[in-house]
């Protein structure tokens, strides 16, 4: 019997938490059983090569951009129905909006036996977070009712759905985005290996150009709409306003860099390092983690800040709260209020002690639970169900369509 041949497809390759998940269940599948390829799109490629290196054969998808474009996106669909046909997939598993809506399409046209998407974070947010005028508000409802319409087709196509927290399959279910049995809750896991590390920080803080004697109050992700950078900013002045010895940082780039750097000034407390791929290195140096997110799948840097034992402060938004609970493993702080953050972050800072026990015990939350390894077995484990179903029921049908 051979290997079981498996896609998975992912809009691009850019630095971002759905992405390490999927390049992380590519590397991780049982090569034993599968034969797994990749494909992404040509927007953003910083970790392609990365993605390369994990699967067995990788594609570039030609016209597979994050950005609305209908002929684009109906020559993208049947590029990739002939693609499917051409590579006799068993599965096809996508990944993010675009590719996960144009891929399941062609996958029912290719006649793929098996289509399952995991919603890492749902589309429609973008359209309810951008908005400020009411002109805007109105336009981002709009557009929030057509992904929602968009991802109910897709949905109807699926064989199942995988969502990275509970909550995130809670709200699926509450706006009727398919049935409940097609849901299945797999949290994003993290290659826990990787921060096992021991961190020298008076150096790791004079390689970054701080100083070793003053707490480190830190940020990780993307410049963008989503992770509410600006708020970092302006909590984080809010707090210098009380506590002028500390240091904040941010780590990571995006469309929103040139916004950051004028909202920071000439503030020298407050420093943007860009994209770095030490994290583990840069956990060790932190004496508080900050997610200022206005949504979250689950949050990969807030669950690699608890694995590696440091004190968080987060919003209270989406698969957020299932990992820190209020007042034990961490602090919530409601999502477009700095003023309020600066207050949780400077409670963390003024009890050192209870912060301490909530990272602590967040750390016993995260490490048995969020293993990527647990999460590819998981993943696997829908796989097998999924196919044994269809066999099962390709057996019961076929002598009834014979009569």
């Amino acid at each position: 019997m051979g290997k079981i041949k498996v896609l998975h497809l992912i809009t691009h390759l850019g630095i971002g938490g759905a992405q390490d998940n999927t390049l992380l269940t590519v590397q991780g599948h049982a090569r034993d059983k599968y034969e797994v390829h990749l494909a992404a799109g040509e927007d953003y490629t910083e970790w392609q090569e990365r993605g390369r290196a994990c699967a067995d054969e990788f594609f570039v998808i030609p016209e597979l951009y994050r950005s609305a474009n209908p002929p684009a996106d109906i020559r993208t669909i049947n590029y990739l129905t002939d693609f499917m046909r051409q590579h006799e997939y068993q599965i096809v598993h996508t990944h993010s909006a675009k590719a996960g809506t144009l891929g399941r399409l062609a996958a029912r046209r290719a006649n793929v036996p098996l289509v399952i998407h995991t919603f890492h974070s749902f589309g429609w947010q973008v359209a309810c977070n951008a908005n400020v005028s009411p002109w805007r508000r109105y336009a981002g409802e709009l557009k929030k009712q057509v992904y929602m319409f968009i991802e109910r087709y897709a949905a109807s196509v699926s064989d199942a759905l995988i969502t990275v927290s509970e909550l995130n399959r809670q709200e699926a279910l509450d706006i009727r985005l398919a049935p409940a049995e097609k849901f299945t809750t797999i949290y994003s896991g993290i290659d826990l290996n990787r921060f096992n590390v021991q961190v020298d920080r008076r150096q790791q803080c004079l390689d970054m150009g701080l100083d070793p004697a003053r707490p480190v109050v830190g940020t990780i992700g993307r410049l963008s709409v989503q992770k509410a950078p600006l708020d970092f900013v302006a909590a984080a002045k809010l707090v210098l306003a009380r506590k002028p010895e500390l240091q904040f940082i941010m780590i990571g780039d995006g469309p929103l860099a040139d916004q950051v750097h004028a909202a920071i000034g000439d503030e020298e407390r407050i420093k943007v390092f860009g994209y770095r791929s030490d994290i583990p290195n840069i956990m060790g140096i932190l004496d508080l983690f900050v997610l200022t997110s206005h949504w979250e799948g689950l949050g990969r840097a807030l669950t690699e800040a608890m694995l590696s034992g440091v004190p968080v402060v987060a919003t209270n938004v989406d698969g957020v709260p299932e990992l820190v609970t209020h007042g034990e493993t961490g602090l919530l702080s409601p999502p477009g209020d700095p003023a309020r953050f600066a207050q949780q972050i400077l409670w963390q800072l003024n009890h050192p002690a209870e912060a301490t026990a909530m990272s602590q015990a967040a750390r016993a939350r995260v490490a048995p639970t969020f293993g990527s390894d647990k999460m590819v077995r998981q993943i696997e484990q829908l796989y097998d169900r999924l196919l044994a179903e269809k066999e099962y029921a390709e057996k019961v049908y076929q002598p009834v369509l014979s009569h």
